[in-house]
Parts: structure tokens; C-alpha cells; sequence
């Protein structure tokens, strides 16, 4: 990847090259264009901006975001979005779909994926659908959600998730924690937990 390229030139001891190197940087929230309300910089459609080489910027022309990665600061913004294989597209969407709510993405470029999916928008960030072969196995799981690999989501009440999934005859765990939060499973066996909680973001 072109983006790796740079750090061997950064790093004490190294190479330098007098000449400026090009870097591809992602920018979050003008990747899919969700929350472009207007270009203030230059983006193409997913969001790679061309910059220059820290190495041959002076101190006076370096940015806030090249200062602090040149502090060795990462400056990590939030979750984009969370990557979960299914075995059948279809019977996912069912699921976040029919039964939690969630809207589709358009944007996703499905001509440049080697495989199905859909993209899901869970508030600003994304779950991201993949028809792949799983790896992990399907049974022998923790029936507790708490006590296996899972991800969390806000949400304004339980109460309306908790009533969706009974009609739907999803079960489902309280947390151990006496948080109002449950946990619960989608078709793949993938746990997902929903804590109430206010907006963060």
C-alpha cells in the first residue's frame, strides 16, 4: 500500500529522499459522502486526499494532523464501522433489516468487491455484511453474548429492541452488570450487544 510506504522514511536511522512523496489519506466522514455538507477540501468520490511528504514540509507549512503525526500522536476519530461475515446475504438483511431497523448504504461499490454485501448504517458509523466463508465455528458458543467476541451499539431505549426481538423470536441476555443492556445473535452467530445511552456523537 502506497500509505505504508512513508514509514521507513520517517523512522530514525533511515533513508531520506530529498524528493516530496505523495500519500494517500483517508478522511472518515467524507468517505461514503455521508456528511459532506459541502467540499471544503479536495475528496474524490471515496474520499482519498493526496498530501504531501512530511519530510521535506517545514515546521511553519506542516498542518495540526501532520504535527501530531509527527509527534507520534494517532489521532483516532471513533468507529467507521464493523465487519461481520454471513453465510446468506439475503437472510442477514432480513435481520438488520426486517427486524432491527437498519438502513442500506448505497454507496457500497459492489462492481469492486470480490463478494456480496451490503453496507448498514448504525447511527454515523456502518456494519459491513460480507457473503464469505467463516472461519469460526457456529456451535459451541457462549450463551451469554457478554462472554464471546462482540460489538456495541447505542440505542435511546431497550425497551423497543427487547420487544422486537421476542416477536421475532430472537433470544436474547441481560447484561451482567445490571446496565439496561441485551445481547443477542443474528442468523451467523455474530453477537451484537445495545446499551441505552444517550447520543455521543
Amino acid at each position: 500500500m502506497a500509505s505504508m510506504s512513508i514509514l521507513p522514511r520517517l523512522m530514525p536511522g533511515r533513508y531520506r529522499s530529498s524528493r516530496a512523496q505523495t500519500v494517500p489519506v483517508v478522511c472518515a466522514k467524507s468517505f461514503f459522502g455521508h456528511f459532506n455538507n459541502g467540499p471544503s477540501v479536495p475528496y474524490n468520490k471515496y474520499g482519498i486526499r493526496q498530501v504531501s511528504s512530511l519530510l521535506t514540509a517545514s515546521a511553519g507549512t506542516t498542518t495540526v494532523a501532520q504535527r501530531q503525526y509527527v509527534a507520534g500522536k494517532v489521532d483516532f476519530k471513533g468507529v467507521h464501522h464493523v465487519a461481520l461475515l454471513c453465510q446468506n446475504l439475503e437472510r442477514s438483511l432480513e435481520f438488520y433489516q426486517g427486524i432491527l431497523g437498519l438502513e442500506i448504504n448505497p454507496e457500497r461499490p459492489h462492481n469492486k468487491l470480490p463478494y456480496r454485501g451490503a453496507w448498514l448504517w448504525i447511527g454515523p458509523e456502518m456494519i459491513h455484511l460480507m457473503e464469505l466463508p467463516n472461519p469460526d465455528p457456529l456451535a459451541g458458543r457462549p450463551e451469554h453474548g457478554g462472554r464471546d467476541r462482540h460489538f456495541c451499539l447505542g440505542v435511546a431505549a431497550v425497551e423497543p429492541l427487547v420487544e422486537k426481538l421476542e416477536a421475532a423470536g430472537v433470544p436474547y441476555t441481560k447484561s451482567m452488570s445490571g446496565r439496561p443492556a441485551v445481547f443477542f445473535r443474528d442468523p451467523d452467530m455474530n453477537c451484537l450487544e445495545c446499551v441505552e445511552m444517550d447520543s455521543w456523537r
